[in-house]
């Protein structure tokens, strides 16, 4: 079997949203610091993962993408928050996964995270967190095998066939998930002031 020839959709992807995932990954450009930090990115965190989950839960997609549904992370997100006695952020606006080329969007930040997240797992151990005790979902979400899940979303990505209306909800729908974990974040630091 020969490999997929790569159509570019993670190149205009990346291309599409550099500059909200610079500015995201601005807001943790040196880690998890402070108890501070971390509460603010677990509750920015699971509300976007959340949103996102249950925009994708209530998706009608095909084969392809609703492999990718994944709901756990919500789950250990609230783990993580019920170790830290911290109540979730108050549901926000709602993102909207109409087609397979929204969930490929929206996936692409999901996916991508947990590369960042591979970043984070020493912070919040040095903060005193394991699995099972407020850092479960960066233990699992960026723990053993992301690289090898990555690799197998961006697979799914190379053989997708969408039209040009198609490509371009793709990448309208990835920068309003970059959007979207900005301003839960932004939500966070808000109800921590």
């Amino acid at each position: 079997m020969t490999a997929a020839a790569d159509n570019g959709y993670r190149d205009r992807l990346r291309g599409a949203t550099s500059t909200a995932h610079v500015r995201l990954d601005a807001r943790f450009a040196n880690g998890l610091r402070d108890a501070r930090q971390y509460r603010n990115y677990l509750l920015g965190m699971h509300a976007f993962v959340a949103n996102a989950e249950s925009a994708l839960a209530s998706a009608v997609l095909g084969p392809s993408w609703r492999a990718w549904r994944d709901p756990v992370r919500t789950h250990w997100l609230d783990e993580d928050l019920a170790a830290l006695g911290l109540a979730p952020l108050p549901p926000g606006p709602v993102l909207q996964i109409q087609s397979d080329a929204d969930a490929a969007g929206v996936l692409y930040v999901i996916e991508g995270s947990a590369l960042g997240a591979t970043q984070l797992v020493g912070d919040a151990q040095a903060l005193g967190h394991q699995p099972g005790a407020g850092a479960t979902f960066l233990h699992r979400h960026g723990g053993f095998g992301v690289g090898k899940r990555w690799r197998a979303f961006v697979q799914c990505l190379e053989v997708a066939d969408f039209d040009v209306a198609a490509e371009r909800a793709m990448l309208e729908a990835a920068a309003r998930a970059f959007a979207s974990a900005d301003h839960e974040f932004q939500r966070a630091e808000l109800a921590g002031a």
